[in-house]
């Protein structure tokens, strides 16, 4: 009778002790097919904090305390929403995804052509987003992989004060927390060549009385901080995307996809294929625009950038041989009170390498780099970042930490390896 009462208290205690627990997790599926569903949107539906899964549409999610009675909420494009009460999650979640049935029930010719339809997306910019400064905090990770092995993983929480357009102020970062891999590994590719010059060099120097300040492969490979992919991604700069710019326009051929839908909101598919390389890049992708408002909601795209014809004779001499670099980048926006706020900036590209040897094998090197900056939270209005406080990326990352958030990395949502 005593183990029949235990096992009941502990089916009925589920509920509660999953409240007590302040993370949840789960795996986001397609539910016609059982295949993972990569960078898909998990958040509260009343406040706007979230994340978002892995590659393999894994996730962890850190809901704070206060707002344990809200509702998990799961978005993924051309996908219903998925809703699920956090006082009803039992467990690890493993959600399936319902496709949206089509948007058309039947073949509507549209009044505007593709190119049109990102015409209008340029010109709505700035009615679409925000007009006013805002904050958000959010997850940062920058890493340099060589053949599988890690050589540099550079993990931030960081608060953002972005500044409203009419202002000439840039963007101001404080770094909340920060975390490097834990068990990082020597860059390998030519590094007898790079150590031999690299003490050449400083033989001369000391010869001539100079100082001279080694160089650290693995400490002073710096992709830049947030700022960096900010501006490759935010469409609120200036200098957009080719695909983007009205002057590279007749550059590109622009064709309708299927249209889709975003938690009840019609997207129309703009695919965009540049006809030739420019500035050494050749891309392609798609582009989806909010049928009604023309936002733009998502922007995931793929792309070549070519070797400069110049670059290489010298490449050749010294025995390198460089691939073409492939790179892939996801832009998204989250729509928060008619605004459509910044969710997710990521971006990758993989290159391989050959130094060829005279009298000995050939080196070989297949590099992995990229950058992440995942949105958990935001907040309009808000302050300027105080200049003892603001981020720097020509410096190290670990000694910037200002956390007078006091921020715990078990309270935060980051992207799931």
């Amino acid at each position: 009778m005593k183990k029949v009462l235990v096992l009941i208290f502990a089916i009925f205690s589920l509920p509660l002790l999953s409240q007590n627990n302040s993370v949840v997790s789960g795996i986001v599926k397609n539910g016609e097919n059982g295949e993972p569903l990569p960078y898909a949107s998990v958040s509260l539906k009343n406040y706007p904090i979230g994340t978002i899964s892995n590659e393999n549409g894994e996730f962890d999610f850190y809901v704070p305390k206060s707002k344990q009675n809200d509702t998990l909420s799961i978005s993924f494009i051309g996908f219903n929403l998925y809703l699920i009460p956090l006082k009803n999650i039992r467990g690890n979640l493993e959600i399936e995804m319902n496709p949206a049935l089509n948007v058309l029930d039947e073949i509507v010719i549209s009044r505007l052509s593709p190119l049109e339809y990102v015409q209008r997306a340029v010109e709505k910019i700035e009615e679409n987003y925000p007009k006013t400064s805002y904050q958000t905090i959010a997850y940062y990770r920058e890493k340099f992989i060589e053949n599988e092995k890690v050589i540099k993983k550079d993990e931030g929480v960081f608060k953002t004060y972005y500044p409203k357009p009419s202002d000439s102020l840039k963007n101001e970062h404080q770094l909340i927390l920060y975390r490097p891999a834990d068990n990082p590994q020597k860059f390998q590719f030519m590094r007898d060549w790079i150590d031999k010059r690299q003490a050449k060099e400083k033989k001369k120097a000391i010869k001539k009385g100079e100082d001279f300040e080694d160089f650290d492969m693995e400490r002073d490979m710096n992709l830049g901080g947030p700022e960096t992919i900010i501006n490759l991604a935010d469409i609120r700069n200036n200098d957009k995307d080719n695909f983007l710019n009205p002057k590279h326009f007749k550059k590109y051929e622009f064709s309708f996809g299927d249209e889709t839908s975003l938690n009840g909101e019609t997207l129309v598919t703009i695919e965009y294929k540049a006809k030739r390389k420019i500035d050494h890049v050749k891309d392609q992708g798609k582009i989806l625009i909010s049928k009604e408002t023309y936002a733009i909601a998502l922007i995931e795209g793929t792309g070549v950038l070519s070797i400069p014809a110049a670059i290489r004779p010298i490449l050749f001499l010294i025995g390198l041989k460089i691939s073409n670099p492939v790179f892939s980048k996801t832009i998204r926006y989250q729509k928060f009170k008619d605004t459509w706020y910044p969710s997710l900036f990521r971006w990758d590209a993989n290159v391989n390498l050959t130094k060829r040897h005279m009298f000995s094998s050939n080196e070989y090197a297949k590099i992995n780099i990229g950058q992440v900056f995942s949105i958990n939270e935001l907040d309009s209005p808000a302050s300027p970042i105080s200049k003892s406080k603001q981020f720097d990326s020509s410096e190290e990352m670990e000694t910037q930490v200002h956390n007078d958030l006091n921020l715990d990395w078990n309270e935060l949502n980051i992207v799931k390896e």
